[in-house]
């Protein structure tokens, strides 16, 4: 079963590109997706959250982050964002079938050494409020559109509220495969009010692998 934790893994280096290139002058625009992950597969109970309280499975407040350059994926020009892709290990509404949650965008200004990350060296982009539908394995996809200069840093949040009003559950896509660059949770119920990393964090969870990769993409255009 996925795994709900009081207190609130492998990594190389870049971004992947996915996506053909086209010639230039009339062709249309050539899309690309960042992934920081080497596998976009939804490993079953892999995953953890912060949870409510010690005896359910209830899921408290919870965000899920990655941050993306895309000059370390060899683009030079600026990338139109068109959406952003996250795994789901599991989703249960309470109410319903489907849950709240936002998407947000920004650019990121602080060092990506070390295991967390600054929140005020975030400039905010762009938000969008989303439902996510009842589910286990799968891959939600929320059109969002940004401009992102080549050099800079994307920070993508996940952000989950409090479920314990609604009765609602969320444990997001991992897998063990590997990833490039690390993802960051932040539970601050939980004891992580700063995004710490997945890799730190997941190895402290009983019952856990000890590994676990967030799946999450940016797709755009160049």
């Amino acid at each position: 079963m996925s795994l709900a934790i009081s207190g609130c893994a492998s990594a190389g280096k870049g971004n992947s590109i996915i996506g053909g290139i086209t010639d230039a002058g009339d062709a249309p625009p050539q899309q690309v997706t960042l992934t920081q992950t080497t596998s976009n597969a939804i490993a079953p109970n892999n995953s953890f959250a912060c949870p409510i309280d010690q005896s359910s499975t209830l899921t408290d407040q919870n965000s899920y982050y990655r941050v993306f350059t895309p000059s370390d994926a060899g683009l030079t020009t600026t990338l139109h964002i068109t959406q952003i892709a996250f795994g789901i290990e599991r989703a249960s509404a309470g109410t319903g079938t489907m849950q709240p949650a936002s998407v947000k965008l920004g650019t990121y200004t602080g060092t990506l050494a070390g295991t967390t990350l600054d929140l005020s060296k975030v400039q905010p982009i762009t938000s969008a409020n989303i439902q996510i539908s009842d589910g286990k394995g799968t891959t939600m996809t929320v059109p969002i559109t940004a401009d992102l200069a080549p050099t800079a840093n994307l920070i993508v949040e996940l952000a989950l509220p409090d479920g314990r009003t609604a009765g609602n559950s969320f444990f997001i896509g991992t897998n063990t495969a590997g990833e490039r660059k690390p993802g960051y949770m932040r539970a601050a119920d939980c004891n992580w009010s700063t995004p710490t990393t997945m890799q730190s964090i997941a190895p402290t969870i009983t019952g856990g692998s000890g590994v676990a990769d967030i799946i999450m993409t940016v797709t755009g255009t160049l």
